[in-house]
């Protein structure tokens, strides 16, 4: 059987993912999920250098406000099939 996402039909199994903000909290969960379906590569970006804890996992530097950081993640991962934008900010003050 093979494992496919459930929104696009697209699969998983054999799959190359970029994964924004994948090295802790639900990022990382979203990366975890990933391989366990069968995804070959995982590029797993952040603010910071990260260790490599699965050698299917890329880490790769990211800072999404930046367009020359964007464009450095893109050319460095141009196999990307699936993308999951889990970038994000805390913001200390309410939103509305």
């Amino acid at each position: 059987m093979t494992s496919t996402d459930p929104t696009t039909g697209t699969p998983i199994e054999g799959a190359v993912a970029l994964v924004t903000g994948g090295h802790r909290g639900f990022g990382r969960a979203v990366v975890d999920e990933l391989l366990e379906r069968g995804a070959t590569k995982i590029y797993a970006t952040s603010r910071s250098e990260q260790p490599q804890r699965d050698p299917r996992v890329v880490p790769l530097i990211l800072d999404v406000s930046d367009d020359a950081s964007v464009d450095a993640v893109a050319q460095a991962a141009p196999d990307v099939s699936i993308v999951v934008n889990n970038a994000g900010i805390l913001l200390g003050v309410p939103i509305l």
